[in-house]
């Protein structure tokens, strides 16, 4: 009899002590102005939907439904939300087939995504805890939490508050919460920043724009990794799935930046990976990285390295969209491979890489290029330190610079081709 009232006061606390942490967790949360809110706002109040546009943050950067809409004459709709994972993709599918008659998919292969492996041990982060609070189907959250959580993580992923839940102890943030619940704000599910704006269902416009000839990094990027055999083995349930819905799946991918591509290695490695791995399983694979001319993408059509801007996603989704409706046939639209791609180009230099020595006294300058050779470039370097300019070189074949001693400021460099000028980047540096 004991034994029985006591294991009835502690279950009575875990509920208790769960359901007091709901309203917790709520008012802590920082998700006043969170596009993914918004976004799952309007996807449960749409009256169907009929082409989901299915990835992560490169979906939410890539089409306009605005111009979807018209041109495939249904109603479409993005569900990417920032760092989805290929687990996040197949639960939004399996809530999107369950709540609506869809027709058409076209899921979105980003390279970040198709090769990062399973978490090990299982554990889930922000990106799927995001994608959980979109999932409103209390059996596929079920199955998308235990999938993703480990024994030793499944209480935070269980519990409303937690970590890695965009929960914020910001005095700041939790009055600005506050005065949005007040004033009604919070619940027009609106999304706008300084640099940004939503153009309705999934889509966000960045305003930035890259100046062509301005990409740099001041650390390169890491290699292509190899397709995940976890990424693959989401893919064939995700056609599975679709099969027993009898709904079409179409595989793409968002073009990111030469300047990207090419800190990165071999993109051929990876296009040829998916390609014939989507093959074997009966389907095409549509690269927009291997775009011709007539319909590539310049620096200022991104906001980043790899996202779109407003420019961007205006003429990609127009890209797309004509495309996919037979306005633009497949041979005058892409090469057969991104070398082939790259071959056609004049000589380029698509950005630099600043490598600053350990000791912060010298500036190797890498220039990310095509088949141009390297004798062909030099240099203009500069050190920006406040209203001080400090000429380190002019027109030199040299690649490393002495920094001056004991400065902070930018360093400012105007690469060229055979005099020609190609680039003009700034980055951040500071001297011993």
């Amino acid at each position: 009899m004991k034994k029985s009232f006591l294991t009835l006061k502690i279950i009575t606390f875990i509920v208790i002590f769960f359901l007091l942490t709901i309203p917790v967790a709520f008012m802590l949360k920082d998700d006043v102005n969170s596009y993914s809110r918004v976004l799952t706002h309007e996807f449960y109040s749409q009256d169907n939907i009929d082409i989901l546009f299915c990835g992560a943050s490169h979906v939410s950067h890539g089409i306009d439904s605005r111009i979807s809409d018209k041109a495939f004459g249904k109603n479409t709709f993005s569900t990417g939300t920032p760092s989805q994972g290929i687990n996040g993709t197949y639960a939004i599918i399996q809530q999107a087939l369950k709540s609506y008659k869809i027709s058409k998919i076209y899921l979105e292969c980003d390279f970040a995504v198709a090769c990062r492996a399973g978490a090990a041990p299982k554990k889930m982060g922000t990106a799927d805890f995001i994608v959980s609070s979109f999932l409103r189907d209390s059996k596929i959250k079920t199955q998308f939490i235990l999938e993703n959580s480990s024994p030793s993580n499944i209480l935070n992923a269980v519990l409303p508050i937690g970590k890695d839940k965009l929960i914020t102890l910001s005095p700041k943030k939790f009055l600005n919460k506050c005065k949005s619940l007040l004033n009604g704000y919070y619940f027009e599910y609106k999304y706008s920043e300084s640099d940004a704006g939503y153009a309705g269902k999934g889509c966000v416009l960045n305003y930035d724009a890259i100046e062509d000839g301005s990409f740099s990094n001041d650390e390169s990027e890491l290699p292509f990794y190899p397709v995940s055999e976890y990424w693959k083995s989401y893919i064939k349930r995700i056609c599975d799935l679709c099969k027993e819905n009898n709904v079409e799946v179409v595989f793409y991918a968002m073009p990111g930046s030469d300047f990207y591509l090419h800190e990165k290695g071999n993109y051929d490695d990876f296009y040829f990976a998916v390609k014939d791995f989507l093959a074997g399983l009966g389907y095409d694979y549509y690269d927009f990285n291997l775009c011709k001319p007539d319909y590539a993408f310049s620096d200022h059509h991104y906001s980043d390295d790899n996202h779109f801007n407003q420019a961007g996603v205006e003429q990609f989704s127009r890209v797309f969209c004509d495309f996919f409706t037979g306005q633009i046939s497949k041979k005058d639209l892409f090469y057969d491979s991104y070398a082939e791609k790259i071959a056609a180009q004049n000589d380029r230099i698509y950005g630099l890489i600043y490598h600053f020595s350990d000791d912060k006294k010298s500036l190797l300058i890498e220039p990310v290029k095509n088949h141009v050779v390297s004798s062909r470039i030099t240099y203009d370097v500069y050190a920006l330190c406040g209203s001080e300019k400090i000429t380190l070189a002019e027109k030199s074949s040299e690649s490393k610079f002495t920094l001056p001693s004991g400065k902070t400021g930018k360093i400012r460099v105007v690469s060229y081709i055979d005099g020609i000028k190609q680039n003009d980047c700034i980055e951040n540096f500071a001297s011993f």
